[in-house]
């Protein structure tokens, strides 16, 4: 069976943390909803830590 697809609310939080988080932005890739979550999970743990 095959994951579902990032949502597009995934899609433009992944937009909005790559460009705070100074890192190229991911948006475009294919992922799925778990693996983009990973990712923003990911990108907000990074961004706390810089604080």
């Amino acid at each position: 069976m095959e994951e579902p697809m990032m949502t597009e609310e995934q899609r433009d939080e992944i937009k909005s943390l790559c460009q705070k988080a100074n890192v190229p932005d991911k948006s475009g890739e294919l992922l799925t909803q778990e693996g983009a979550q990973h990712f923003i999970d990911d990108l907000k743990k990074q961004m706390a830590e810089r604080k």
